[in-house]
């Protein structure tokens, strides 16, 4: 497998292409480029392996479709939607025990308009959505002071839908918002010429990225939060 030195101009062109032209036969005549475009992203899987390692043993690292790696194959069969192909791919380091769409996560992807680099919690995931409402719940103030001292992530893209319903009682402001979220993404979007120009410093602005987002994977995952960011806090040092 290559070393990673990063996303070519001519997977966004790809992207871009497929976009346009989301159908079968161009994927057949096209498929040098999904080839290339893959072969980029088991290369950036295994670049961040130590570091994700380090910090998280837990974490899904293993570079094949259906593990880290996404599948470009959108599965129709229940959708009214019939373009054959996912116009996004992306790997994803998520908690092993569960599937790559079962659980939160972090991701490293690109569309035909940006990279984009964060974590998630899907719609779908009620049990994972509970859990971090009842860790905002009973450490309000471990979580809005998180949220503080990143300055509310302002130079990060901040994506999900709330719920019309009931406030959790007594919650300040931003714990109150993220509480009553029904889903996220949270993370940084990169134009496609800026992420071309990084190169292979791609993988430290994902490390940088998934450090400062992994407190919130741990209010969404932990079953003993405070003990975990304890840890985390440990290890810093040595991740930096």
């Amino acid at each position: 497998m290559d070393r990673f030195s990063g996303f070519s101009a001519e997977s966004f062109a790809f992207m871009r292409e497929l976009r346009d032209n989301n159908n079968t036969a161009w994927m057949a005549a096209n498929r040098q480029g999904w080839e290339r475009l893959k072969g980029e992203f088991k290369a950036l899987c295994v670049a961040l392996t130590p570091f994700l390692n380090d910090l998280d043993p837990e974490l899904e690292t293993e570079p094949k479709t259906g593990r880290c790696l996404g599948r470009i194959n959108r599965d129709i069969r229940f959708k009214a939607d019939k373009r054959p192909y996912n116009e996004y791919i992306d790997v994803m380091f998520y908690p092993k025990s569960y599937g790559r769409t079962k659980v939160p996560g972090f991701g490293v992807g690109i569309t035909a308009e940006h990279c984009y680099l964060g974590t998630w919690l899907g719609a779908t995931m009620i049990y994972w959505r509970e859990r971090l409402v009842a860790n905002i719940a009973a450490y309000p103030q471990i979580f809005e002071k998180y949220l503080a001292e990143n300055n509310n992530f302002k130079d990060f893209s901040i994506d999900g839908e709330s719920f019309k319903r009931q406030k959790v009682a007594g919650l300040p402001p931003l714990s109150s918002e993220w509480a009553r979220r029904k889903f996220y993404y949270m993370g940084l979007l990169v134009p496609p010429e800026e992420t071309v120009a990084l190169g292979s410093e791609i993988v430290k602005s994902a490390e940088e990225t998934i450090l400062r987002l992994y407190p919130l994977l741990l209010f969404a995952t932990s079953e003993r939060p405070v003990a975990d960011l304890e840890l985390f806090r440990r290890k810093i040092p040595a991740l930096g």
